[in-house]
């Protein structure tokens, strides 16, 4: 019986801004204690054609920001003086149509990167999240700091810009990217 109470639990839909999620929308609350927070929420929505379209920063219909319609939440700690462990949760108002999403530790001595995971979705999702993560090796001394970062398209309400939103790597003119560093090197 309680794993029929789980399996119910887990499809009932929440309500969150207009939007559904099948399940609680991911927060930097949900990394433990002591770990850093990456969290992304910006995305776009509506189209155009030539220097109008998503992300030219030109006229026509361009794009409309939009906040918190695709989330992601990484956490980062060290679980040793050679080992830590890196995660990351998203969810979106719908189904992905596509998307990759990447969670990095940056070493802050060698300014290079070198754990990177990532959650690859080529041909969309049935459902609107999911998750990932990883036991990492570090290098004894060094300090690392998190990143996250992703880019595709989802399902979303319509509400005068368009039934998909799109979430990129960078940010072009006024569209914003889904990028988000964890405020420092631990």
């Amino acid at each position: 019986m309680r794993g029929a109470l789980v399996l119910a639990l887990a499809g009932a839909a929440l309500s969150t801004g207009g939007h559904a999620f099948a399940q609680d929308p991911p927060s930097p609350g949900d990394c433990p204690n002591g770990y850093q927070v990456a969290f992304a929420n910006s995305s776009y929505a509506g189209a155009g054609s030539g220097p109008g379209r998503p992300g030219a920063g030109g006229t026509g219909t361009g794009s409309s920001r939009k906040v918190n319609e695709i989330r992601g939440v990484g956490c980062y700690g060290r679980t040793g003086a050679t080992t830590g462990r890196i995660t990351l949760k998203w969810s979106a108002a719908g189904k992905l149509y596509d998307g990759i999403m990447y969670y990095q530790l940056l070493d802050c001595s060698t300014r290079q990167y070198p754990v990177t995971k990532s959650l690859q979705y080529p041909n969309g999702t049935k459902v609107n999240y999911g998750s990932g993560a990883a036991n990492v090796t570090l290098t004894r001394g060094h300090k690392y700091q998190l990143r996250i970062i992703g880019q595709g398209s989802f399902a979303r309400a319509v509400d005068g810009a368009g039934a998909i939103g799109y979430f990129r790597t960078q940010k072009v003119g006024d569209t914003p990217a889904w990028l988000d560093f964890s405020s420092s090197c631990m």
